[in-house]
C-alpha cells in the first residue's frame, strides 16, 4: 500500500509539473468548453450520482480539461469562471444538475416541466481555487439528460486572474 501510495504521489507531482508548465507556455492563458458526445441521445445516472464526462472538446487553452475524467484542473491559484448548459426533453419528470469544487458541491440546479419539450438548465459560478483543485458536473442519480449533435450539454469555464 505504501508502495503505491508513492507512486501515485509521484504522478501527481509530474503532473503538477507538467500543468505548471503547460500554463507558463500558454502564456497564463486557461479556459475551455467542452460537449458531451452524442453517441446516445440520453445520459442516464442509476442510483447514485454520476460524473459527468464532456468528451467533445471545443477548446482546451492550457490542456486544463480533461476529456477522459471529465475534471478541470486548476493549474495556477486564482479566480475562475464556470458555465454550464445541460437539457432534457420533459415530460412529467425534474432535471438536475451539480457544480462540484473537489468533493464539495457549489450549486445544484433543477427544473420542473410537463409540456414535453426540451428544457435547459444554466449555471454559472465564479470559484476562487488552489493550484490543483478540481471542477466537475455531477448528474444526481436517477436523472438523465438529452444530447444530439447540436450540443445541447456543455461545460465551459475559464480563469479571470491569478492571485
Amino acid at each position: 500500500l505504501k508502495t503505491r501510495l508513492t507512486s501515485v504521489e509521484t504522478k501527481l507531482n509530474i503532473s503538477s509539473d507538467v500543468f505548471l508548465v503547460l500554463f507558463h507556455f500558454t502564456g497564463g492563458k486557461v479556459a475551455f468548453s467542452a460537449a458531451l458526445t452524442f453517441n446516445t441521445e440520453y445520459v442516464q445516472a442509476g442510483p447514485s450520482e454520476l460524473n459527468l464526462v464532456f468528451r467533445n472538446i471545443i477548446t482546451n487553452v492550457g490542456n486544463v480539461y480533461s476529456s477522459n475524467t471529465g475534471f478541470f484542473t486548476a493549474p495556477v491559484k486564482g479566480v475562475y469562471f464556470f458555465r454550464f448548459t445541460v437539457a432534457d426533453i420533459l415530460s412529467s419528470r425534474t432535471m438536475y444538475t451539480a457544480l462540484y469544487r473537489n468533493q464539495q458541491r457549489i450549486m445544484l440546479l433543477g427544473e420542473y416541466d410537463m409540456d414535453h419539450h426540451v428544457s435547459y438548465l444554466v449555471g454559472g459560478v465564479t470559484l476562487q481555487l488552489e493550484a490543483g483543485d478540481w471542477v466537475n458536473l455531477r448528474l444526481p442519480g436517477n436523472q438523465r439528460l438529452y444530447n444530439d449533435e447540436s450540443n445541447h450539454c456543455i461545460f465551459s469555464g475559464f480563469l479571470l486572474f491569478t492571485l
